[in-house]
Order: C-alpha cells, then sequence, then structure tokens
C-alpha cells in the first residue's frame, strides 16, 4: 500500500490553518470517543455540548494547541483533534484506507493533514500533544452546570453535603449530570433547608422549583436520606400562676390579656375546666410530656378538659389561636390557683 497524504485546504490546494484568518473552507471528521465541545480552544473553557462517538463534524479552523472548531447539527465549539479522524469511507481518504489526521506546527503556523496508508516517506515532525478534553469523572459523582443540557460553567463532587454554595453556582444550577451510582439532593435554603428535590439520574433541564434556586445540595450513594426532623424553636415559655376564672394567653404568657387561650373556668367549687378561648383548641391525650412533635401529631378539640381528668403531673397539648403549638404542665396547685409551667413554639 502506498503514502498518500492529502493536506486539508480549498480543493486540498493550501497547507495550513491559522487562528487569526479562519479559512473558509471544511473538511468532514468524526469523532473517535465523546468528546466535549466547548466555547474555546481548551479545557479551560465552558462545555455546549458532547460529540458521541463516530458523530460526523466539519473543521472549519484549527488552533496552535491541536484544538479544532468544528460545525455538527448541535452547537459548535471547539474539540481536541486528538480524537478526531477522517470520515469512514469518505472521500478524503478512500474507502477502506486507514486514514488518520496529523496536526503540524510549521513555520507557516498549524496544519492539519490527513493520512492515508503504510508510511513510505519521512514522517512530519511531531506537534506538542494537547490536553486531552478530560474523561467522564471516574466513580460516583455528581457534575453541576449553570446552563441547561450540561453547559455552562462547571463543577463535580463526590458523596458530600455542601450546606452552601459560591457565587456561581449558589441559585444557579440548571443541570445536573450523575455518574456510577451517585444521586444527588438539591434544597433551595442553606444547611439542606427549605423545598428539597432528590435526583437518582442526569437531568438535562432541572424543574423550575428548583432550578436557578439551589443553595445547598447532597451527593450520596444508595437509599436517599430521610430528612433530619426540623428542630423546633421556642416561641416563649415559663411560669404561669392561673387563678380560679382568669384566662392566659400561651403565646406571650400573659394572665387576663386580650387574646387569651385557656380559661381556668370554675362552675362551681366541684366542677371546674380548662376550656380553649378565641379560636384556640385542646389535646389532654395521654397526658405524657409530648413536646413539639408529639403535640403536633395530636387531635385537637374545642372540647374543655375537666380539672378532674388532669392530675398534677399532667402534660395538656394546645394549638394556640395563633396557630401555633403549645404545651402545659400542671405543677400543683396554691389553694384554687393552678400552678402551670408551659412551653409554646413558633
Amino acid at each position: 500500500m502506498t503514502f498518500k497524504h492529502m493536506t486539508i485546504a480549498a480543493g486540498f490546494a493550501a497547507t495550513t490553518f491559522i487562528l487569526s484568518t479562519a479559512a473558509a473552507f471544511a473538511t468532514s471528521a468524526q469523532s473517535t470517543a465523546a468528546l466535549n465541545v466547548r466555547t474555546g480552544p481548551g479545557t479551560s473553557f465552558s462545555v455546549v455540548d458532547t460529540l458521541t462517538p463516530g458523530e460526523n463534524v466539519e473543521i472549519n479552523e484549527c488552533a496552535e494547541n491541536g484544538w479544532c472548531y468544528i460545525e455538527h447539527e448541535g452547537p459548535d465549539g471547539w474539540v481536541s483533534s486528538n480524537y478526531l479522524e477522517p470520515v469512514s469511507g469518505g472521500s478524503s481518504g478512500g474507502s477502506g484506507e486507514d486514514c488518520s489526521f496529523s496536526f503540524n506546527i510549521g513555520s507557516g503556523g498549524p496544519s492539519l493533514s490527513i493520512n492515508c496508508g503504510d508510511s513510505g516517506g519521512a514522517p512530519a515532525d511531531p506537534a506538542p500533544a494537547p490536553d486531552p478534553d478530560p474523561a467522564p469523572p471516574a466513580g460516583n459523582v455528581a457534575c453541576f452546570y449553570t446552563g441547561p443540557n450540561f453547559t455552562g460553567s462547571e463543577f463535580c463532587h463526590g458523596p458530600a453535603v455542601l450546606n452552601t454554595l459560591d457565587g456561581t453556582f449558589n441559585d444557579n444550577i440548571a443541570s445536573v449530570k450523575l455518574y456510577g451510582s451517585a444521586k444527588a439532593r438539591l434544597c433551595r435554603n442553606a444547611n439542606l433547608g427549605g423545598i428539597c428535590k432528590n435526583y437518582t439520574s442526569s437531568k438535562s433541564s432541572l424543574p423550575v422549583s428548583i432550578r436557578n434556586k439551589a443553595s445547598s445540595l447532597r451527593i450520596f450513594t444508595g437509599f436517599i436520606p430521610v430528612p433530619l426532623p426540623v428542630a423546633p424553636v421556642t416561641h416563649s415559655t415559663g411560669p404561669i400562676n392561673l387563678k380560679s376564672s382568669f384566662m392566659a394567653n400561651l403565646d406571650n404568657g400573659n394572665v387576663g390579656s386580650p387574646g387569651a387561650d385557656i380559661w381556668y373556668h370554675a362552675v362551681n367549687p366541684v366542677e371546674k375546666y380548662i376550656e380553649p378561648r378565641n379560636g384556640a383548641k385542646l389535646a389532654l391525650g395521654d397526658k405524657s410530656n409530648r413536646g413539639y412533635a408529639g403535640c403536633k401529631t395530636e387531635s385537637f378539640s374545642s372540647n374543655p378538659i375537666s380539672i378532674w381528668a388532669m392530675p398534677v403531673g399532667s402534660y395538656v397539648c394546645v394549638k394556640t389561636n395563633q396557630g401555633r403549638i403549645s404545651q402545659f404542665r400542671l405543677n400543683g396547685y396554691a389553694g384554687t390557683t393552678m400552678k402551670l409551667g408551659y412551653t409554646t413554639w413558633k
């Protein structure tokens, strides 16, 4: 088999592509691997698309570092010529021949040639190998992008919790690509707070509920982690000395004030009740100390509770007329005055 050396040019007459004077011609090539298409000639530029192995492209110009500008059906951009070859059976090299591209830098600038068959002449001076486009991350890794379809600025991370994001990605993640067994949880607020969304496969465009709204995230494998319970925040707490026929406001601990939640109603010396007021509701339940979480799930009622049903040491859950969860304990009596201790949560 003879050696044929064909240099790409308009009608294959010129020998050089020079970046500063982009040629007005193109030659066909195909990708040898999954290859990122970038906005400029190097890996520091953002990704705009990805070629599939064997995908046909047109080469328009090349830079001195071995990167070439290509056009194809997707967004156009720059790729490393290390991962391009002549189109199989195309006119550049002849059907069935072993052809490859050769990138060289001479006195006139960079040139890209097609070599077919066994070399019978002196090989061209080898050019410094350009930095290849990075291969997909190995292992369980999640990559996040500021643009849809895995474009724009990118960062990748293995399993971890990122309670905050830097200025480039905070409220600015539009797509997610997952590798290996990696999964991702994106949350609107810092520290995995607010609305969160879980993803077990890549998403080329996140839904509007989380797109460009994430401020923290978690990369994990295995089962989707159960969110930690929200720690209750105390709104008001303290003792209340509730005299017979008086009312108490559990949103602020005041006795006899407007907006009261409970009334110590003495019908007579024997028949006495704790009654909800102004839309508040009560739940005696099992009289145990249930705290915020337990009281929140109680079945509340507008019915009064007889004081004989709540001996000293009993806890009563309350939903205040402001909609807050509260709980008070009957600590004892001083005469007919009920000595209560209460806590109301936000």
